[in-house]
């Protein structure tokens, strides 16, 4: 069976435990995790008159954090995992499985793809789904509320739990941060502040808030959640350009089609799927944390004079600053803000400890702080959601594919291919080259559409083809590296074809250039290199180089070398 490509992670997953009293030393605590015995609740450590110490909330430690929402398989390794053909066929529940769906959420689809993400989630792996669900918990109960004051699915969660596991640190390959991996340009958008100070993108409230109002948006312009996750993982303009495209709004019907990338295709069935595994935890064998206290339950927001250094917090309220950087995780130095427009607001224990930050706070001391969205913020993002459900809905006619592209220094078949939607094999075939890994010729003319072979060869026909292949005589100031660059071949194979070692050539000496056939052109009245080279898609330097010609000069009834290749 092929095996599954997964994209390496960089952070860890921290389960932050309600008040674990570690023993570091403790083989069986791993990863931060405790037993329900060796609980111990917050009230009885924030009432104990000690300092509070960031151990009482467990340890992080580094884990591909996401890694589920990078995890992705090509359609023929999951048909043989599952033993079918039709993967995205719908299948009824069995009957002893709860409905692992909401009404108002993502439709009933359980099917084969699906149920391979049942597998891989609670086999393959499994150890680590069960660290994110300890992890979630500890915070769903505030992410379900933030969900419902907007009126969106409580559901919704468990986008967050695919996406990084609920640490608040993840940080992906693409530079996406926190539980909701918002990259920079989406997190101020919906107003996370991103400077040398703070990422609000690691702050659990304000960027559930935050993806809260992108979720909303999302729906507004697809009416439909099974695209609006879809859009969350590959972006909005990348599946209006797909719907636009193949004429449908069916997320199932543009999988089928394979016109999403792999990983958006797999999206929604691993939310189903940990959906589904969540709502049958024990029949899976899975433990969900009952937890009366957590974290952040016990805490509320302060107005903290700005620029000031934690350890001075920490020192006036006796907790441990390694527990206030856990508490304020958006904080990225060892201070408060500097330069920050209005208050900053710290989050610190409750009730017993607060009254010694007299000295240090602002005088807007508030319980908790919802920072309002400025009008420049709804303008940009109220623009963007306008432009794109415009877009989606009044689609304009779309711009004309060219019928040819011009090759420029540098550019290969990979290269272009993705210019224009194609595959590099695609472009190899419409052209007649002999591999998608052939070398191209700066100037050279690339067909892009199979209605424009007849026209681009159509010019071979003035060709006398031979069975030789090309053999360039070497003048003086010739270097074999320019050779290579100006006749598309790759130095290597040109080396070995010839017997080359050392890059070294002398004047006379042949060169075999490597898949080449010789094609004789007889020129023409009217006909001048440019014209002649622009037919035949080549270039005037190569035409000159194997003709050994030093003017521009050619005149009818001239026998030119062409390279045919």
């Amino acid at each position: 069976m092929k095996k599954f490509v997964f994209l390496s992670a960089l952070s860890v997953c921290a389960l932050l435990m309600s008040g674990c009293s570690l023993n570091r030393g403790n083989q069986t605590l791993q990863r931060g995790m405790s037993s329900a015995a060796e609980d111990e609740s917050i009230d009885d450590v924030f009432e104990k008159d000690v300092p509070i110490k960031a151990d009482h909330f467990g340890q992080t430690s580094p884990e591909n954090t996401h890694v589920l929402a990078d995890a992705t398989a090509d359609d023929v390794a999951i048909k043989q995992a599952v033993g079918a053909k039709d993967i995205d066929e719908d299948l009824a529940p069995s009957s002893e499985e709860q409905v692992p769906y909401a009404r108002h959420f993502l439709a009933q689809k359980k099917t084969k793809r699906m149920q391979f993400w049942v597998e891989y989630f609670t086999q393959k792996d499994r150890a680590r789904f069960q660290r994110f669900l300890n992890n979630g918990e500890e915070y769903r109960h505030i992410i379900e509320e933030v969900f419902v004051q907007h009126g969106l699915p409580k559901e919704l969660y468990f986008v967050g739990l695919i996406e990084s596991g609920y640490y608040l640190g993840a940080r992906s390959h693409a530079a996406a941060v926190g539980p909701w991996q918002f990259i920079p340009g989406t997190g101020k958008r919906y107003g996370l502040a991103i400077t040398k100070e703070l990422d609000e993108r690691q702050d659990l409230f304000k960027a559930s808030r935050a993806a809260a109002m992108y979720f909303k948006d999302l729906h507004n312009i697809f009416s439909s959640w099974e695209l609006a996750l879809a859009a969350y993982n590959a972006g909005e303009y990348g599946i209006i350009r797909r719907i636009l495209k193949h004429g449908t709004r069916d997320f199932y019907v543009l999988s089928k089609r394979k016109q999403l990338p792999s990983e958006t295709i797999n999206y929604v069935p691993k939310v189903l799927a940990a959906m589904h595994i969540v709502n049958n935890a024990d029949k899976y064998g899975f433990t969900l944390p009952k937890k009366q206290n957590r974290l952040f339950d016990r805490t509320e927001l302060r107005a903290i004079k700005k620029n000031l250094p934690l350890t001075v917090i920490a020192s006036k309220i006796d907790i441990d600053v390694g527990l206030l950087k856990k508490l304020n995780p958006e904080l990225r130095t060892n201070r408060t803000p500097k330069h920050l427009a209005g208050s900053y607001y710290l989050r610190v224990p409750k009730s017993k400890y607060t009254y010694r930050l007299i000295g240090v706070e602002n005088d807007d001391h508030v319980a908790a702080h919802n920072r309002p969205e400025s009008r420049k913020q709804m303008v940009r993002r109220t623009a963007a959601v306008e432009h794109a459900t415009d877009l989606l809905n009044n689609p304009k006619p779309a711009p004309l594919t060219p019928s040819f592209h011009t090759v420029k220094r540098g550019e290969t078949l990979s290269s272009i291919s993705k210019k224009y939607r194609k595959t590099p094999r695609q472009l190899a075939s419409i052209n007649r080259l002999r591999s998608w890994k052939s070398g191209l010729r700066v100037g050279q003319r690339l067909a892009l559409n199979q209605d424009e072979v007849s026209v681009k060869f159509s010019s071979l026909t003035k060709l006398k083809a031979t069975k030789n292949p090309v053999v360039y005589k070497v003048r003086s100031g010739d270097k074999l590296r320019e050779l290579a660059r100006i006749f598309g071949k790759d130095l290597g194979e040109l080396k070995q074809m010839n017997n080359i070692r050392r890059n070294k050539i002398v004047v006379g000496q042949k060169i075999v250039l490597p898949d080449s056939q010789k094609g004789i052109y007889t020129v023409k009245y009217g006909d001048h290199l440019v014209k002649v080279s622009k037919d035949l898609n080549s270039t005037v330097e190569e035409i000159m180089k194997l003709n050994s010609l030093t003017k521009r000069k050619i005149y009818p009834g001239q026998k030119l070398i062409v390279d045919m290749d």
